[in-house]
């Protein structure tokens, strides 16, 4: 593994319910020894990418992510574009939206729109990869991946996230030509209890997926009549981002 890539593992230990990481954690989470985190950790601090609270000797996100973020926003100005899309979605739909984007062999949120609307709604972990086996985003995604990554995916080991999760890769495979044939993916408690989840590949130039759009929902305010106008929303808004991606 390269040295680049053990860094972005560090990085990605961080979340919003662990903000703050200390390097003994850190080895604890990444398996690995105390004295190699400390490298990593050190030239990271370096750069800004981290910084130390002086309190707790604890390590958090650096202003230098901030910088770039804007910088990549001002030249490649996509979120915005992304954003205003999911608040769209949000308004019509009434329930949370989300983009997600394939990066490094993992389905990652890129954007989340809560809704203002209803007073329950369901919350989605920003830094939380999506299982491409037990979400809607990740059998849209999968829906429209080439099949050598879609045969990849499901050789991994598939984890359990409720009872109603499917592992096995025959009924995977089913679900995966049925969003295909359909345009859009359904995940009924698969990933979280109580959840379901309509999604819909968002594709770049080669026709292959990069990422997928969703709405999730608490089960009891989704009913069958709705599902196809919702679906149909959905399947729009992918199309739109589909183009920033230089697909369709």
């Amino acid at each position: 593994m390269s040295t680049v890539d053990k860094a972005l593992q560090v990085l990605d230990l961080f979340s919003e319910s662990r903000p703050n990481l200390r390097v003994s954690e850190m080895a604890r989470l990444l398996g690995w020894d105390k004295s190699t985190v400390q490298r990593y950790v050190a030239g990271l601090t370096s750069r800004g990418i981290l910084e130390q609270d002086a309190r707790d000797k604890s390590y958090y996100l650096g202003a230098t992510l901030t910088r770039l973020s804007m910088l990549r926003e001002r030249t490649h100005p996509v979120a915005q574009q992304i954003y205003s899309l999911l608040s769209e979605l949000v308004e019509d739909i009434g329930e949370t939206a989300h983009a997600s984007q394939y990066i490094s062999g993992e389905l990652r949120n890129s954007a989340i729109v809560e809704t203002s609307i209803r007073g329950t709604r369901v919350y989605i972990d920003p830094a939380e990869a999506l299982p491409f086996h037990a979400s809607g985003s990740g059998i849209a995604f999968l829906s429209r991946s080439s099949p050598e990554l879609v045969k990849a995916i499901l050789s991994r080991k598939l984890g359990r996230y409720t009872s109603d999760t499917e592992v096995r890769k025959k009924s995977l495979l089913q679900q995966i030509t049925a969003a295909r044939r359909n345009g859009y993916a359904k995940n009924e408690g698969t990933f979280e209890s109580d959840v379901i989840g309509l999604a819909a590949p968002v594709v770049g130039f080669d026709g292959y997926a990069v990422g997928a759009v969703a709405v999730a929902m608490p089960s009891a305010r989704f009913t069958n009549s709705n599902e196809k106008r919702i679906a149909s929303v959905l399947m729009k808004s992918a199309e739109k981002l589909s183009r920033l991606h230089g697909g369709t």
